[in-house]
């Protein structure tokens, strides 16, 4: 058998030789080989350029045509891709070949080379676009906003109870909000103002000052900011959460178990099993042979086995209520803890708007992990500047000292933990605008120091020294007569107080300061100290003494608001708070408002005696005059608005050159304002009553208590507002009636043009006056804002009268 196949295979070999033979030229082996080998190479060179050609011809004859571009690029095929193509069905869902190329090996083996067969499409790409990191906005050194105003006004006549013909007064004013280098906040105010009226005084103001709030909101923005971003996103404790996950994962696959049917109807059918075999054995005894007890044993069984299915579905469903029961209080922690997350970061930003002091803002920003780096350098400095002020500035420190003067010159406060004050200028007393300060008048000034420990809108005690010149007598004891050298007399004062404020709760503050003083110039000391060093600090005369009390508070629960100071001041005591007479002087005051029916009632009751804030009202040695005051206001929405009050006012009448009086009655005013639509019109209602408690001895006002009843209607239709207003003055003497209306209408938004007819009746004399108003406002691009308005009215006058006043007023405004 061996030898049979060792034949077979010898006679394979000589036929594939012999086939093989056949194939050559008898002529080329007869060549030498070298000859022979170069037919060999000429013969595959042949087949190469064969495979190249039909290629080329496959390519060319593909329905794909390469597309034109802008830019082409080298396409890599190291690894061969098949040709695109629209059709989806037909594309290849592998990378297979176009066609193959048979090469015969040996003689018993032929290979399919693979061709692949594609076009080089062109593409085009978009040119790679580098961007550039954002460059930071530069920020200049100085950043300006404010506004411009001029303003001229005309009067043909003064009203009462003065008497000046065309009068006009002009006021230059420019409000600047200066941020330097982003960071800074100032403000500037620069005023002027003159006139061509002997009772108005011509002045230039420049107040240049610190915004210290602006700057403490800013960097308590940039905490705030700081803190919420490095807080981590919003999410539930991770123990809870999957805790509730777990539980409610285990929840429905125990319910899906309790409600599977499958498992219903096999218990339901291994229970009627049960029944109906135990039916069967009673209706039909087994008498085959078995072993005794066997069939109670089988019964038991099953029994059991029905039992025991019970029993589990009762537990398993035991099980899922216990499940439901934790889901509900997890879901509840949850919302516990999220609620607590809230509240702890709302915590951090209330306390972060609240801090008074760079040390307590500095102290939340290490509880938080917040570092300083944001903040602009010296942050702890600046905050720690509570006002700064250079030229017309207010100084408001205590009750005893200098309380709400105006002052042309320094003022500034500091207090980082201690608290520093100084103050200095000059003081002119410009309680109204029409004080004239004339030649015969000597200059005021003032200096105070403060110097403290606490913060001072917390817990603080703080001593104050001042100093300086003031006028011994106001302008409403001394009339300086014209044309003659007398002058209103001055006198050099000194002082100290000690004051201290102390927080009971955030609401509830208390106040107590004591003072002592040099003596005024006609005052002689009989100890016979005279510089005022001496004469402030003579302990053994209570005269120079003044005391303070007050006590501020509000209390929430019951939306209560007190108020209340008392004053006592010896004969010999001066300040630049109050005006010396000669005499001892005791003033208090008391306010307390409350809210009822949900805020909805708001009633304010006050008493107060002369306070000898004001130069103008006359003092007696001894005052005992109580004013009392009484205002309620009723909102609800969209209900009218209604308040009635009764409270003291004030008229100042020029007595002579210099010489004025402030005289004081009661009046009663009520209101009732309505703003509400009809048919889409916004509309406007007011009815308003006044009347003045005075006599004709206490003012020079020719209408002295009179009734007065103003019912007014506004309209604002579209472009289009319209006023009516309708009135009634009515006293012992005279009934004088008013109607007047007045309209003004946008014609775009850079035009708007207004007219007023006013239609005056008297019933004393039968007289019957017209007056009439036009007004209009040009707003132009970039140039700002122009006001015009004229009026033709009357003014009441003598023998009561009405004289015609003409009056105007022109306005330049610019924001920028």
């Amino acid at each position: 058998m061996i030898k049979l196949q060792k034949g077979i295979v010898t006679i394979l070999v000589m036929i594939c030789w012999v086939s093989a033979y056949t194939q050559i030229n008898q002529s080329d082996l007869n060549r030498p080989a070298k000859s022979l080998l170069s037919s060999v190479k000429n013969k595959a060179n042949a087949v190469k350029d064969s495979v190249k050609a039909s290629t080329n011809n496959l390519l060319h004859q593909l329905p794909v045509a390469p597309q034109p571009a802008k830019a082409s690029h080298a396409v890599d095929t190291s690894v061969p891709k098949a040709a695109t193509t629209l059709d989806s069905n037909s594309q290849p869902e592998a990378d297979e070949p176009t066609t193959y190329f048979l090469e015969r090996r040996d003689c018993k083996s032929i290979i399919k080379i693979p061709v692949y067969a594609y076009i080089y499409v062109p593409v085009e790409r978009e040119p790679v676009k580098f961007t550039e990191p954002a460059k930071p906005a530069r920020i200049p050194f100085l950043q300006v906003h404010g506004n411009f105003m001029y303003n001229v006004n005309y009067y043909s006549n003064i009203d009462t109870p003065y008497n000046e013909q065309n009068v006009y007064q002009h006021t230059v004013q420019t409000y600047l909000d200066v941020t330097v280098k982003g960071k800074y906040p100032m403000r500037v105010y620069l005023t002027n103002r003159f006139t061509n009226s002997k009772l108005f005084r011509n002045f230039s103001d420049l107040n240049l000052n610190y915004n210290n709030t602006q700057f403490s909101q800013k960097i308590k923005a940039q905490v705030r900011e700081k803190f919420l971003a490095s807080l981590p996103s919003p999410r539930v404790p991770d123990s809870l959460k999957l805790e509730l996950d777990e539980t409610i994962i285990k929840l429905r696959s125990l319910d899906s178990w309790i409600k599977n049917p499958g498992l219903l109807q096999k218990l339901v059918e291994a229970r009627e099993k049960y029944l109906r075999d135990s039916l069967a054995r009673i209706a039909k005894p087994d008498t085959s042979y078995r072993l005794p007890g066997t069939g109670l044993l089988d019964s038991a069984f099953v029994k059991i086995g029905i039992d025991t299915l019970e029993t589990t579905y009762a537990l398993r469903k035991q099980q899922l209520d216990s499940l439901r029961a934790r889901v509900t209080v997890l879901q509840q922690l949850i919302k516990s803890a999220k609620g607590q997350s809230q509240e702890s970061i709302n915590k951090v930003c209330r306390e972060i708007d609240q801090a008074k002091s760079p040390a307590r803002l500095k102290e939340i920003m290490e509880e938080n992990q917040i570092t300083d780096t944001i903040l602009p350098k010296g942050y702890k400095t600046l905050m720690a500047i509570r006002s700064f002020g250079v030229g017309r500035t207010v100084v408001n420190y205590s009750e005893l000292s200098a309380k709400n003067i105006s002052v042309n010159g320094f003022q500034a406060e500091y207090n980082p933990d201690a608290y520093y004050a100084l103050a200095t200028g000059s003081v002119d007393y410009r309680f109204r605008d029409f004080i004239v300060k004339g030649p015969k008048q000597s200059g005021q000034y003032l200096t105070v120091l403060r110097y403290g420990r606490g913060l001072k809108d917390g817990n603080n005690i703080i001593f104050t020294w001042f100093g300086g010149k003031r006028q011994l007598y106001n302008a409403g004891t001394v009339d300086t007569v014209q044309n003659t050298s007398v002058q209103t007399p001055s006198s050099g004062l000194m002082g100290f107080t000690l004051e201290g404020n102390y927080r009971l709760t955030k609401n509830i503050i208390f106040t107590a300061e004591v003072a002592k003083s040099s003596y005024p110039v006609y005052a002689k000391d009989s100890s016979g100290a005279n510089s005022l060093p001496a004469q402030m600090l003579e302990l053994g005369n209570r005269n120079n003494e003044a005391y303070s009390l007050k006590a501020e508070g509000t209390f929430p629960k019951t939306q209560t608001t007190v108020h209340g100071t008392f004053k006592r001041m010896g004969a010999n005591f001066q300040s630049f708070s109050t005006f010396t007479d000669g005499s001892a002087q005791t003033a208090w005051s008391a306010n307390v408002q409350q809210l009822f029916f949900k805020r909805q009632l708001t009633l304010v009751l006050g008493a107060n005696t002369n306070d000898f804030s004001n130069p103008f009202i006359g003092s007696q040695y001894k005052s005992t005059t109580v004013f009392k005051s009484v205002q309620a206001t009723w909102r609800r929405n969209k209900w009218p608005v209604v308040s009635v009050g009764y409270f003291p006012s004030s008229q100042i009448t020029k007595l002579g050159d210099g010489l004025y009086r402030e005289n004081l009655f009661y009046t009663l005013t009520g209101n009732v304002t309505h703003s509400y639509q009809v048919n889409r019109v916004m509309m406007n209602s007011a009815l308003v009553y006044t009347q003045f408690y005075n006599r004709s001895t206490d003012s020079g006002f020719v209408y002295f208590n009179t009734k007065n009843l103003l019912l007014s209607q506004s309209a604002f239709i579209n472009q289009l507002t319209l006023q009516s207003n309708a009135s009634g003055a009515f006293n012992q003497d005279y009934r004088l009636y008013t109607l007047e209306g007045r309209a003004a209408y946008n014609i775009n938004k850079y035009v708007m043009v207004g007219a007023g007819l006013k239609y005056n009746y008297q019933t004393t004399y039968h007289i019957e006056q017209l007056g009439y108003s036009a007004e209009t406002t040009l707003q132009i691009p970039k140039l700002g804002q122009i006001q015009f308005s004229g009026e033709k009215g009357f003014i009441p006058g003598m023998n009561k009268q009405l004289v015609p006043n003409n009056t105007g007023r022109a306005t330049y405004f610019k924001t920028f």
